[in-house]
């Protein structure tokens, strides 16, 4: 379905508008790890980061977190570096991703686009809805939501909705009036819809590849592992996290940059390194009556779009496909030690100045995990977890210590 997919022209812009949730992240990485390779075939992948959420967020002054807007100095330069680099290719084609684009006012989108000074296309990848449900959540309790699951499905897709709960969300259901939008902004011949299909995850990069005349598979990310593998939380590390966050915004005294450092890019980080193994780590599954609400609207926006008229690559009908779902969410009573550990240590080393990478680098090889149920924090009794989590604590703060610092030679005491 891809094979009739025209480049774009040299010289011109092609931007990856969203939606989130559908695979943006593992594009962005592999286009950012290769960006070299994607400039020797003519594609100029603008920046240094893994995606361009700062520079457009500091142009639209979009809040972060809770601390607000705010379009400060470092901020505004961010984005004056982006559009002066856009607007000094020659030649080449250029691509911009930021997923948060679907959010974005037409207004907004108009004087971007126009700013940049490039003839543009834009892309939205579109995902079955019923599949987002646990990711979205997942996702807002990495930016401080601490509501359950349940309540958030009730507050969003349940009887009476309520959009202010996570409005980007709410926005987001809304399919059809994004590709509106950008069809009013760009024209419709210049807006392209490709839709996730479960049995093929090649469709996206290659759909991108065909755009961007770029050799196949150069934007294959199966090799990507760890963090970029980009997995999801467990039900139990999520559980870890609602509660963390909880207690953060019940305090009132937390900034967003702190939160954001010590716990988004610290604990959760940490505990999505570490890998998924034995029976804690189921997922998390949402209920019955929301994917079947989600199917619903799913096939309602779905008509929208075809109704468009822009370019669709794939199966729209894949927009309502089921995912696996239970009676009742039950959330987790308890949390696995090592996930709790990890969180606390992350935490530590940052505080430390001594920040843990997730960039994405391959993690260290480690031996096979037994095929044993882990225990839980409410199955071992306080003294054992706090034992538990100073032994960690003492094994990865040593490991943080910098050569000659406070060392002594192998077999001497500290009597201090």
């Amino acid at each position: 379905m891809t094979d009739d997919l025209d480049p774009v022209p040299p010289g011109s812009l092609l931007v990856h508008a969203g939606m989130p949730k559908t695979g943006t992240t593992a594009l962005q990485r592999v286009s950012a790890a290769r960006r070299d390779l994607l400039a020797e075939h003519g594609v100029r992948y603008p920046g240094t980061g893994s995606n361009h959420r700062k520079a457009l967020f500091a142009y639209s002054a979009r809040p972060v977190g809770w601390d607000g807007p705010g379009p400060s100095t470092p901020k505004v330069a961010r984005w004056r570096e982006l559009r002066d680099e856009v607007r000094s290719v020659e030649g080449q084609r250029v691509w911009l991703s930021n997923e948060n684009l679907s959010d974005e006012p037409e207004e907004t989108l108009r004087s971007l686009v126009a700013e940049l000074d490039r003839e543009a296309t834009v892309v939205l990848t579109l995902r079955s809805l019923p599949a987002q449900l646990a990711s979205a959540w997942q996702q807002y309790l990495k930016s401080g939501v601490w509501i359950s699951f349940e309540t958030w499905l009730r507050r969003t897709i349940g009887d009476e909705p309520n959009p202010t709960t996570t409005p980007s969300f709410a926005r987001r259901l809304a399919v059809g009036d994004v590709v509106d939008t950008w069809a009013r902004v760009l024209g419709r011949d210049r807006v392209v819809v490709v839709v996730l299909d479960p049995a093929d995850r090649s469709l996206v990069p290659r759909a991108f590849e065909r755009l961007l005349g770029l050799p196949t598979d150069v934007l294959t990310a199966d090799e990507l592992a760890g963090h970029d593998a980009n997995r999801s939380l467990t039900a139990a590390e999520a559980e870890l996290l609602r509660r963390v966050n909880r207690v953060v915004r019940d305090r009132g005294d937390v900034g967003w940059r702190d939160y954001e450092r010590f716990v988004r890019n610290g604990a959760v980080e940490a505990m999505l390194a570490r890998g998924a193994s034995g029976d804690d780590d189921q997922r998390i599954v949402p209920p019955t009556w929301a994917v079947e609400r989600a199917a619903a609207l799913a096939e309602q926006q779905a008509d929208r779009v075809r109704a468009a008229g822009v370019r669709v690559v794939g199966d729209l009908t894949h927009l309502a496909s089921p995912v696996r779902s239970v009676d009742k969410v039950r959330a987790p009573k308890a949390v696995p030690v090592d996930a709790a550990a990890e969180a606390l240590l992350a935490m530590l080393s940052t505080g430390l100045g001594r920040g843990r990478d997730f960039s994405g680098a391959a993690p260290e090889p480690r031996p096979a995990a037994p095929s044993v149920r882990r225990p839980t924090l409410e199955e071992q009794p306080t003294s054992a977890v706090v034992r538990e989590l100073a032994r960690w604590a003492r094994r990865r703060l040593q490991r943080l210590r910098p050569a000659g610092r406070g060392q002594r030679a192998r077999g001497s005491v500290n009597r201090k």
